[in-house]
């Protein structure tokens, strides 16, 4: 093929790549997945890997968002992976464009490398250098997609440092390697049958032999060049050599090219005539201006859909500042209400409180400190110990000095009248235990039916005799027996509510 159709080639190849990225909207999960994944395939992957991996992450829970029915949240986690992946584009493509010269140095160095491992050659601290450089690379990779640009700098000149030594380590070799490629190509008649590939190549060991005398001090560009020139010219001479010797070889060349060009009119969409058998001489002029109309299609597309997508950004960022701001709106509204509900409830709380302090103080006032011992519990009852109050031995009738104090404690119950009383009788441990609790229990009714008498609520009133069983003392003294014997009035706790 001559150099118009390498061209051709070429700008083909660029099409293709101009219309990769072109996802139509970029609008659903699979079109994001499909950009996402052939950036992934993409060498410009290696340059931002922590990005793309986190436009993967948003893609699965917009996958997720969505098997859910979770219409915001996946679109929510799409805006991000899309953002993710046009951050990981443009942070791959800084780093191409900054550092392109190591990026060719590197390249060079991995080709040289190779060519020197396949023939044979052996140097240990070639290997070494290379990894070093590698890994510097990789560094800076990883600096420049956090933003550390200092730390990446300082990797780059380090990578450049090593990746220059293998060069150098290398171009000796790779010079007498050329050397004898190109005396190759000319035995073979290059000179001849290819003289432009054999004249660059010719051109470019002798670039490499001038930089290693010292003749040149500038090191040249992909010196690996020289060689690969050098093994083509000598490929095209023998070609070309056996073309010549075939009948019907130019021809067969003609066609080739010819359908070459048919296929490229196809791909851009020119008019074509599979039955006419002149339609294969396409004016390359042709093609090449179909070629860059295309281009400019795509390239006016690709601008379209920018737009759309900045449009699209901006509406969402629209309206999810309007939905942070009724949501913020909601959320001071339930805070007021609920700081409302609180301040209600600490301040009926408070009334409770203070009402139940106001209470148990007209309680006390009733009685004197010798005659009823009063406690609260933790739970809200009360207990009203009768001290003062005393029966006969294996007695239960009340004395008539009592009564007094069981009208005190009949207005006492009085001033709780949504609660139950119970009146509990208790002896110490003499005598029977069967018997003890008999005389317990009517000791407690006696106290019960005097209140009643005295005009209290007699359902809510209940006598229980609990006989020796709840000491609150030792029966092992007079003193401790006699508090033993005792009438204890329980103030039930209020019911919940």
């Amino acid at each position: 093929m001559d150099n118009k159709t390498t061209t051709w080639i070429a700008l083909l190849g660029a099409l293709l790549i101009w219309s990769t990225p072109l996802a139509a909207a970029e609008s659903d999960v699979d079109t994001l997945r499909s950009s996402i994944a052939a950036f992934k395939h993409s060498d410009s992957s290696n340059y931002a890997p922590k990005t793309i991996d986190r436009a993967e992450a948003y893609l699965g829970a917009a996958m997720l968002a969505h098997q859910q029915q979770k219409a915001e949240d996946e679109a929510a986690a799409l805006e991000q992976a899309r953002a993710s992946l046009a951050e990981a584009r443009q942070t791959a493509g800084g780093f191409r464009q900054r550092f392109k010269p190591l990026l060719e140095m590197r390249q060079a160095a991995i080709s040289i490398t190779k060519i020197i491992t396949s023939s044979g050659q052996r140097d240990e601290s070639i290997p070494q250098l290379m990894d070093q450089a590698n890994k510097a690379v990789q560094i800076a990779i990883t600096s420049h997609e956090q933003g550390d640009l200092n730390r990446t700098q300082t990797q780059v000149d380090s990578a450049k440092a090593d990746y220059i030594r293998v060069l150098n380590q290398s171009m000796p070799w790779l010079a007498d390697m050329a050397d004898s490629e190109v005396g190759k190509a000319a035995n073979a008649g290059a000179s001849q049958f290819a003289p432009q590939i054999y004249g660059a190549a010719k051109a470019r060991a002798a670039s490499l032999r001038a930089y290693l005398d010292g003749i040149d001090r500038t090191a040249p560009t992909h010196p690996e060049e020289a060689l690969y020139l050098a093994q083509e010219a000598k490929h095209m001479a023998q070609q070309v050599k056996v073309w010549r010797k075939k009948t019907g070889s130019h021809e067969e060349i003609v066609l080739k090219e010819r359908e070459f060009n048919l296929r490229l009119a196809t791909l851009l969409d020119m008019d074509t005539d599979s039955g006419n058998p002149m339609l294969s001489r396409i004016q390359p002029e042709k093609i090449l201006a179909a070629a860059t109309s295309m281009k400019q299609t795509l390239e006016e597309e690709r601008k379209s859909h920018k737009a759309t997508l900045l449009q699209l950004k901006q509406q969402y960022e629209t309206d999810l500042a309007a939905r942070l701001s009724e949501q913020s709106s909601e959320l001071t509204q339930a805070q007021q209400s609920q700081m409302s509900g609180i301040k209600e409830a600490f301040q009926a709380k408070l009334e409770r409180e203070t009402y139940e302090q106001k209470r148990q103080q007209r309680l006390r006032a009733l009685f004197k400190p010798d005659q009823v011992e009063i406690l609260v519990n933790v739970d809200g009852s009360l207990l009203l110990r009768l001290s003062a109050l005393k029966f006969a031995s294996g007695n239960s009738k009340i004395n008539s000095k009592y009564y007094d104090m069981l009208g005190q404690l009949k207005e006492a119950i009085a001033i709780y009248p949504e609660r139950v009383i119970r009146i509990e009788g208790h002896t110490d441990n003499q005598g029977d235990v069967k018997g003890n609790q008999r005389l317990s229990l009517k000791r407690a009714e006696s106290v019960r039916d005097f209140l009643i008498s005295a005009g209290a609520d007699a359902s809510s009133l209940k006598a229980l005799g609990y006989g020796e069983v709840r000491p609150v003392a030792s029966n092992e003294f007079d003193r401790g027996r006699e508090m033993n014997r005792r009438i204890d009035v329980v103030i039930e706790a209020a019911p919940a509510k």
